[in-house]
């Protein structure tokens, strides 16, 4: 299954080339390849992206919009540090924005969202590391809420989507030392989403969203 395309934020820079930096810079820290706390030079990055360094300044502040990156009062800037506390307010924006998401997918569903998040759901079983398993959670989410039909839900998400990306394949190996197995109740827990999004109740569906969201809160470290 395709992944649904990372884009721009709505208060992303305006220039192509900030832009490339921005999803390219974006996707690095995300996928742990710069990890939190990490120093984010200008020059260094400049150089890394093979640019100038106004492109690497906008793409900066994007991301500090995002919540993936914090100027300090030194001028350093670095990837931002996800403690208990965000992660916390993460997951509970979420669970309040998805499960009115879900609610409005629910009466917007069709056979097609049905078969694209079987889909998904067939491949997290097959999955072959958390990191995997981690994209394809993140966009049958986005999927979900792409289907409330609700644009600026959407957008009031998004941010959202990366800080808690940033920090979904972390969770997964903090439930793995607690003999949680996420591979297993990951997709058991999508399918009872399904389940409701396609044949429950608008009610039935945010519930199910909300439940699974929360569930989280107690590896919240």
């Amino acid at each position: 299954m395709a992944s649904p395309q990372a884009k721009p934020s709505p208060r992303g820079p305006r220039n192509n080339r900030a832009t490339a930096v921005h999803l390219r810079l974006r996707n690095q820290i995300v996928s742990g390849h710069f990890p939190q706390g990490s120093a984010l030079a200008e020059p260094v990055l400049a150089e890394h992206f093979q640019t100038s360094r106004a492109p690497i300044r906008e793409a900066l502040i994007a991301l500090e919009r995002e919540g993936l990156v914090t100027f300090e009062k030194t001028g350093r800037t670095r990837v931002r540090t996800i403690g208990a506390k965000d992660f916390r307010e993460i997951m509970e924006a979420r669970a309040a924005l998805e499960s009115m998401a879900a609610g409005l997918a629910n009466r917007n569903w069709a056979e097609g969202d049905t078969e694209f998040v079987t889909k998904n759901i067939e491949e997290q079983t097959k999955a072959r590391s958390l990191a995997e398993l981690s994209r394809l959670d993140i966009d049958l989410h986005h999927y979900v809420v792409t289907c409330s039909g609700n644009l600026r839900l959407l957008q009031l998400w998004e941010p959202l989507r990366w800080q808690w990306e940033a920090h979904l394949v972390e969770i997964y190996r903090r439930q793995k030392k607690d003999d949680f197995i996420p591979e297993k109740e990951t997709i058991k827990a999508h399918r009872h989403l399904l389940e409701a999004l396609a044949n429950g109740t608008p009610s039935e569906a945010s519930q199910s969203m909300m439940n699974h969201i929360l569930f989280n809160l107690r590896w919240a470290k």
